[in-house]
């Protein structure tokens, strides 16, 4: 009986273990920005964007993205540090985002301190979309801070140093066979991006 006792609590923690990590990923796509010009595999939708002393920068894009063209999985981790220069913060990407037109139309939505540095917003399709999800906090200007967004089994999680910081159960998910491109992007902030990560979840 002893036995059967001890063998029922080892796989109530190996199932538990296996449920509260985080799941398996395959490195996808990297950039660290350490080179002159921007990959062939970057459009630019005609905002500001350069690299410069090996952080990507922009200025004053007005929503016209810089865009990955390489698809993202519908399940995936996606890693990058961000700065702003600028008090009102207000910096921000894109995912699973639809490139036929422009991304800011389709996408999910990730940004921290916009609206003059009052709101950050995960948000399906719109910036201004009534399902998304918010948190009204102040960040700090001339502070890189390293976001973690995790699409996984019906739920998105951004994570900030670390930290859960917000959640959306996307209960109706984009299409993934036309949402699927990630994108930087800026309206009128002085900010920078560096060390993009991409993993698929396996």
């Amino acid at each position: 009986m002893r036995n059967w006792r001890w063998i029922g609590v080892a796989l109530w923690v190996s199932a538990w273990v296996a449920c509260s990590g985080e799941p398996k990923t395959e490195l996808l796509y990297t950039d660290d920005f350490e080179t002159v010009q921007l990959g062939p595999e970057w459009k630019n939708e005609g905002g500001h964007w350069a690299i410069r002393d090996g952080v990507l920068h922009s200025e004053g894009a007005r929503n016209k993205d810089l865009v990955l063209t390489k698809p993202l999985p519908p399940e995936a981790v996606i890693e990058v540090d961000m700065v702003s220069h600028s008090p009102q913060v207000d910096v921000k990407f894109r995912a699973w985002g639809d490139m036929r037109g422009a991304m800011h139309d389709g996408a999910y939505h990730f940004i921290l301190g916009g609206w003059k540095n009052t709101i950050s917003t995960l948000a399906p399709l719109g910036e201004h979309d009534p399902r998304r999800v918010e948190k009204r906090e102040s960040l700090q200007a001339e502070k890189w801070y390293h976001v973690k967004v995790i699409r996984h089994k019906g739920d998105i999680d951004l994570y900030l140093d670390g930290k859960p910081y917000l959640h959306y159960r996307d209960a109706e998910p984009l299409d993934p066979n036309i949402y699927k491109y990630f994108s930087f992007a800026n309206w009128l902030t002085d900010c920078e991006f560096d060390n993009l990560k991409i993993y698929a979840i396996k």
